[in-house]
């Protein structure tokens, strides 16, 4: 992920200004944002992010001794509908205040805010925080439901998931170069952010339920498409990345169209499509290897079995129109 934020590289008195200068960039919402401490020098912030797609945007954030907030007086000019989700860790509780509901931010929190809503975050100790911030539109609800939900947030039987999920993205964001996995991954988030919010504003149980077991399977078709290609990957690792018993992951799975193992077979076919195709380099041993086969054989085997070809084969009828080829054959044509 880039830097986007380093506030040491400013001098004391104009990191405020600097903190605020990079909110506005990345929101399009102005911020007032002041220094807390009494030595200006105690107050810092690092930020990296990565534009997921056009409508979301995360970030981490490690810093102390800062206050970002809008103020009632703010909201004349409101900006873009932008709603953050932000998993708070801290050596000592923030402060959260959100449409005139106000609470401690201790480590572990979640909390959702409307970025046009009077807000404010402090944390004058040491913090980290993981951020996703999503155009409203990709929600599909209103303003209302979503700051009711930011003050019932713990009620969602999805706040743990969430938690989980965003913890989850932090540590594999760097990883996430190829669109397609960019892609499953804003697809993921968005989707559990939206059944965070919609749980924790309604009280029926049972559509809360449903929310869990939808978007429980969200997060493990993400795992798979992630995981895939990791030689042995098997029920027992998948029900344990999620917490959940390899009982229940048959239960959640019987809804699919494919059996959890024809699944992931298909997904190991088409990274090694793909590998065959854009790495003309790798040897088929190789490419079985990368895509998760346990040996050649068995990926000759099972690749004949859905394409009715060798992967050696396939490869040399589709390499003619992969766009290296395309050009080259275009050079020698001039």
């Amino acid at each position: 992920m880039q830097v986007l934020l380093d506030a040491s590289r400013f001098a004391p008195t104009d990191r405020a200004a600097a903190m605020s200068d990079y909110l506005m960039a990345t929101s399009g919402i102005p911020h007032r944002v002041r220094v807390l401490a009494d030595q200006p020098t105690s107050a810092q912030a690092r930020v990296s992010g990565v534009e997921l797609d056009r409508d979301v945007f995360f970030a981490e954030a490690i810093g102390a001794g800062f206050g970002i907030e809008r103020t009632k007086a703010d909201l004349r000019g409101a900006g873009p509908e932008r709603i953050y989700l932000q998993l708070f860790d801290g050596d000592r509780p923030g402060h959260y205040e959100h449409d005139d509901v106000s609470r401690p931010l201790r480590r572990g929190d979640l909390c959702v805010t409307d970025l046009n809503a009077a807000f404010a975050y402090h944390a004058s100790a040491a913090y980290r925080t993981v951020c996703v911030q999503v155009d409203r539109s990709r929600l599909e609800m209103n303003l209302e439901t979503i700051r009711r939900a930011d003050h019932r947030l713990a009620r969602s039987p999805l706040y743990g998931v969430v938690r989980d999920h965003l913890a989850s993205l932090s540590a594999n964001a760097p990883l996430l170069t190829d669109p397609g996995d960019r892609e499953s991954a804003t697809e993921a988030t968005v989707a559990l952010l939206k059944g965070l919010v919609a749980s924790a504003a309604r009280d029926d149980d049972a559509a809360s339920r449903n929310a869990v077991h939808d978007h429980l399977l969200d997060r493990i078709r993400h795992f798979l498409r992630m995981h895939a290609g990791d030689q042995g990957l098997g029920p027992d690792d998948i029900a344990a990345a999620h917490a959940i018993s390899v009982r229940k992951l048959f239960q959640l799975w019987q809804s699919q169209p494919l059996s959890l193992s024809e699944s992931i077979m298909q997904l190991r076919l088409e990274a090694a499509q793909q590998r065959l195709i854009t790495r003309p380099d790798l040897t088929i041993a190789a490419v079985a290897r990368a895509s998760g086969f346990v040996d050649a054989s068995h990926f000759s085997r099972r690749f004949r079995l859905a394409l009715g070809c060798t992967p050696t084969a396939w490869r040399a009828e589709h390499h003619d129109h992969s766009p290296g080829m395309n050009a080259d054959a275009s050079r020698r044509a001039e």
